[in-house]
Parts: structure tokens; sequence; C-alpha cells
């Protein structure tokens, strides 16, 4: 049958991911998805969802989705993953335990034991998302598995598949008992051939690499040119993370990328600035610790393309590359983490520092990438490694896109305005060293103008000023002129709120970000 996939230039700058599990989009009955598809592929599937909080009604699942304006959903492991107990009666799990990696995974249809029925109904998943607008892509861990000695290659070919040591042992890089020899000639084989696979029969649009930095770069970059040989608009990201023991040939970690074109990273450089490390209780740029982090905050806003502004901790030859995030499965929730640092005391004061931190991710050269809920303050309960827990803790909860509908509508206004400008999606190293200036500013203000005109923008010169004091701040603009503003407190957007007539100073209120132009 024709299969219309929706436009996408296939630069990752222009694309805005949203992570999200199958089952925790739809499990709870806020989600307003019939009952006998809530939790499963079909559940991706209904559209004019809602839910109603008061007399207060929002749209929820693929509807909600298509309203925020991401462009790619990026789901956690869907091919057939060992935990999670039967897939008739399943448990939660995340699915970082690979099985078979060919097939879809069974809990997620309406009758786990029609093989048939897991493959109609995920492409019929597939297929909704892409007449939404939504390009998918699948988080794949191929750098180990759930079981080493029952695995099927190891039963085919004995001593194959994983890396050993010189004692004769499973090398464990992964943390999960066991790693997959990627350099070894049919397990790269294998590995292309499975993302081709998957590709090409569910139509999906890229991928996310766990663990990539057990992987050799070799097989990663036949890995891009399978991939884009089916997919040329394919995105594919992955952990950059430095991991296990060296295998004595290049991995895919972050200082890698300059040899992996078209393949990204996870930038936990801009992550731990913005909010400090992912589950202490130190702070970041927005609660707490601004000098120590501005630094940090200013490498994820030039997409660590260079280091001729400031100092950054591994390059990209391309912003794409500079994946910008402050939130992700793993870890507190982005809420969670501000709670903690917070101390519990304000929610007020969190949401706003969330919205700060929105602010800096989606108007950062690279490729900005949320997870499902973190637009409207998901917690998980101060849990940060929910993998096995139940759905009461990893669930999204509808009624909170509706209470929480001032943070959702500024992410919408941040994509809205990210999407509409090409300023703030350049990603050559030499347009964004050319067109993005650091401007001087007291109290550890983030500042920034950025060449509009150059970058092929409408706007002629944009200037963006992130305040993250606890109280107002005057700051100088670059130059006197009528400006106007289009991001002020907690609104932001690409129309104009008002204008700045013949203004050389601004004042930006705490913990928010004003966006200018002229």
């Amino acid at each position: 049958s024709t299969h219309t996939k929706p436009a996408f230039s296939g630069k990752s700058t222009d694309a805005v991911m949203y992570e999200l599990h199958v089952r925790d989009a739809s499990i709870d009955p806020s989600s307003g998805v019939s009952a006998a598809n809530r939790g499963k592929f079909l559940g991706l599937a209904e559209l004019g969802t809602k839910t109603k909080v008061g007399k207060v009604t929002g749209s929820t699942g693929l509807s909600y989705f298509k309203e925020l304006g991401v462009t790619h959903v990026q789901l956690l492991p869907f091919y057939d993953y060992a935990s999670g107990g039967f897939e008739d009666s399943p448990t939660f799990n995340w699915g970082y335990d690979p099985k078979n990696f060919n097939a879809p995974e069974g809990q997620y249809s309406s009758d786990p034991a029609n093989p048939v029925a897991r493959v109609k109904e995920l492409k019929t998943a597939i297929q909704a998302m892409h007449k939404a607008g939504l390009r998918v892509t699948m988080d794949v861990v191929y750098g180990h598995v759930a079981s080493a000695t029952e695995f099927s290659q190891q039963l085919i070919v004995p001593g194959y598949w994983f890396r050993r040591d010189a004692n004769g042992n499973l090398t464990n890089g992964s943390g999960c008992g066991n790693d997959v020899a990627t350099e070894r000639p049919m397990v790269r084989k294998f590995i292309v051939d499975s993302m081709k696979y998957w590709t090409k029969e569910y139509k999906l649009d890229g991928f996310r690499v766990d663990q990539m930095g057990l992987w050799d770069v070799v097989t990663l970059n036949e890995v891009r040119a399978g991939v884009s040989s089916v997919e040329p608009k394919a995105t594919i990201i992955g952990e950059g993370w430095s991991m296990g023991p060296s295998i004595g040939v290049a991995q895919g970690i972050q200082s890698q990328l300059v040899n992996m074109p078209g393949l990204g990273a996870f930038n936990d450089g801009i992550r731990n600035a913005v909010k400090g490390s992912p589950d202490g209780a130190d702070a970041g740029y927005v609660n707490g610790n601004a000098s120590g982090a501005l630094g940090g905050v200013k490498a994820g806003i030039i997409g660590n393309t260079s280091s001729d502004k400031v100092t950054v901790p591994w390059l990209t030859l391309d912003a794409g590359q500079s994946v910008n995030y402050a939130e992700a499965h793993d870890n507190l929730s982005l809420f969670d983490k501000l709670w903690l640092v917070n101390g519990g005391n304000s929610r007020a004061k969190v949401a706003a520092e969330s919205r700060q931190i929105a602010s800096l991710l989606f108007l950062a050269q690279g490729t900005p990438f949320i997870q499902a809920g973190q637009e409207f303050l998901r917690s998980k309960e101060g849990e940060k490694n929910s993998y096995n827990l139940s759905d009461a803790v990893n669930s999204l909860k509808w009624g909170e896109r509706v209470r929480e509908v001032k943070t959702v509508n500024y992410y919408k206004g941040l994509i809205a305005l990210r999407k509409a400008h090409p300023a703030f999606r350049m990603n050559t190293p030499s347009a964004i060293s050319a067109n993005v200036k650091f401007l001087s500013a007291p109290n550890d203000i983030l500042a920034y103008s950025i060449n509009g005109k150059a970058a092929g923008d409408k706007w002629s010169t944009i200037v963006v000023i992130s305040n993250p004091n606890s109280s107002a701040k005057k700051v100088n603009l670059p130059s006197v002129g009528n400006w106007q503003v289009v991001v002020k407190g907690d609104v932001a957007g690409v129309t104009t709120l008002e204008t700045l007539k013949k203004a050389k100073t601004v004042t930006v209120s705490a913990n928010s970000t004003l966006v200018v132009y002229k």
C-alpha cells in the first residue's frame, strides 16, 4: 500500500524528539484511550482522545503529541525483550534486555499468542503517527542481550557473538553481564541488516542507540550508511558514554562524533549544566549554581560546534550531533530533580525553573529532546530508576497536562518558535561561530545575540537573555532600538507580546528567559 511519511528535511537540527514508552502513553484511564487498547501499540493509534479535569478538557495521546508540535516520537524498546513476565500478563519493564531483535514485543499487542497481531498492530500505530505528522524512531539495544547462554546466535555459533577477556570470561562494560562483539564481521552484518529491516518493513524514521559507546565506530558508520540507503532522512542518535574495557579499536563515544557524520549523542554537558547532576541534590544554572554552570550552558547553546567562544568538552561536525536534553527515562525526572534541590518547598518556583530550562534547550543550536510528560512536570515520586516499577510510578497521568497547562503552552510556544525560525536551527560550525555572539551581562545572566539575517531568518537580530537569579535583573541590550518581545515570563511563542520603544535596557524577571528581535 502507499505510505506517505511526514515531511522532514533530514537534518537533526530540524527535529524535536519526544521520548515515550508504549505502555506509559495510554495505560492510565485518564488517557481516554479505549480500555482494550490501553498500554498497547493500538493505544498510540487512537485520535481524538481527551481527559477532563473539573470543567476543563484537554487532548491526550496521539492528538496531544500532534498538538504539542514535536516531530519525532522516540519509543523505548519494542523489539521482543525478555523481562516483563509472560506477554499475556506482563509486569512493567523498559525492555533493555533483548531476546529476539527482529520481532516486535508481544505484550503490546492485543493477542500475544497470534504472531500476526503484533506485526499488524505495530504497523497500524506507526501509520497513525505518520498520518498525524509524527515521525517514529526506535530505541535499540544491540550491545548486550538478556541471556548470553540462551541467545539464539550463541546457540547457532557458540563463542562468536560476545567479547571475552584474557581469561575467557564475558566482558561486562554494559553492566548487563555481556558485551556484544560489534566489531566482528558477522555480528556487524547482523546489526546493519536488522536495522535496515526495521527501517524498511516498519517504515521507521530512525533510531536511538543504547550504550553506543560500547560499539565500534566502523559498525556505527555502516549502520548509518545502511539505514540511509532505506530512509535517507533517518535520524540516528545514541548514548556516547565511555564504558567498559577498550576493545582495541575506536568506540562510539562523544569524542568520536567527529568521525561519525550523521550520528548524534546525548549532551550530558548541557544536561548537568542546567540542573546539576541527574540524581543528586547539587544545583545547576537555574537552581542555585549559576556561576559554576554558565560555561557549560554556553557550550550547549552552540551545540559543541567549536571552542572559539567557550570551552567545549567534545566537538561536533554539525550541531545536530549535540542532543540537548535535561530529562530522559533514566534518572530523576526533571521535576523530581528540581524538587529535590528545592527541598520540596515551592511548586511554582520549580515550574518556573522547568520552563527556564526548556527555553535554554529549545533555543540552543542542536537537536532538542524531551521525555514525554516533562512539559507537564511529570513526577516519578522521586524514583531514579523506574525500569521495573509499577504503572502508578511510570504512567503518564493525563490530568497533569490540564493542570499544568501554563507550562505545556510554554513548551508548545518554544517548539513553534524554533520551527518558524532557522536562526535557532543552524547546523554548521562556521555559521554558528559567525552568527552567535555572547554578550556581557551581570549576575551570571546568559545573554547572546544571533545574526538572524545571515542565518536566513526574517528576524534580522535576535537577542536571548536568561536570568537564573531569584529576583528580576536589568540588562543592557546590544543596541538601542524598537525591540519586539516574543518570549517573556511564562509565555513563549512567535507572536509579539509587546514592543520596547527605543529601548537600551530591559528587565528580565526571576528564573525566566526573554527573547526579543528587531
